[in-house]
């Protein structure tokens, strides 16, 4: 059995705005954030939500180009990732999201031999598209792929998991761990069901605590 993973989440984690946030602001507008407050009043952000978003607008080549690069990941996540190599432990991705923008965004940055843990989906007819696979053994019919099952199936290959995450989707799969990083509507569940975690607001709050730990 390895000694230990690290699990984090893409969109708000890794990177400093959601995807489909980047679309809604700069894409679509105030009628695309309206549709989101109401979808939040009794729904879950999951798949139906985020394919009207990505579907929503017909991008040009340039637009789409432009959309990809607005991504910005945190500047401390490859040292993360180092840290977490000298230690002996593994560094994983697990998003709800999907892999398309996810791999533009990470070979950008030199980081994509990375694992990932997301939906497929690609680019036609001038639009995003999630294509989650329904085969998969991680499929969930709300998200795409089951955060949780991720999570479980790598307790019974590492010591100790840590997980990192920022919304709703990621609260079963933070569970599963021992040590949990959370910020904004993860972090309020936790609080609201009485879950131990450590706060954090960029991966320089990670970093400085895998080093302490050591």
């Amino acid at each position: 059995m390895n000694d230990f993973v690290f699990i984090s989440d893409f969109d708000g984690t890794i990177t400093k705005k959601d995807f489909y946030w980047i679309l809604l602001d700069d894409y679509i507008g105030q009628k695309g954030i309206d549709y989101y407050k109401e979808w939040k009043k009794t729904k879950k952000i999951g798949t139906e939500f985020l394919n009207k978003v990505f579907t929503w607008h017909t991008f040009t080549d340039e637009e789409r180009r432009q959309a990809l690069n607005k991504v910005d990941i945190d500047e401390k996540l490859p040292d993360v990732i180092e840290e977490v190599k000298k230690q002996g432990g593994d560094f994983v991705i697990l998003s709800a999201g999907f892999r398309y923008y996810i791999d533009y965004v990470l070979k950008q940055d030199g980081l994509d031999k990375i694992p990932v843990y997301t939906n497929e989906g690609s680019f036609k007819e001038n639009t995003f598209v999630m294509e989650p696979d329904k085969n998969s053994p991680y499929y969930s019919e709300i998200y795409g792929i089951d955060k949780e099952k991720v999570a479980l199936e790598h307790r019974k290959k590492y010591k100790k998991v840590y997980f990192a995450g920022d919304s709703e989707p990621d609260y079963k799969a933070a569970i599963c761990a021992d040590v949990i990083f959370a910020k904004d509507e993860l972090a309020r569940l936790l609080d609201e069901s009485g879950r131990t975690y450590i706060k954090y607001s960029s991966f320089e709050d990670i970093l400085n605590y895998l080093k302490a730990e050591k």
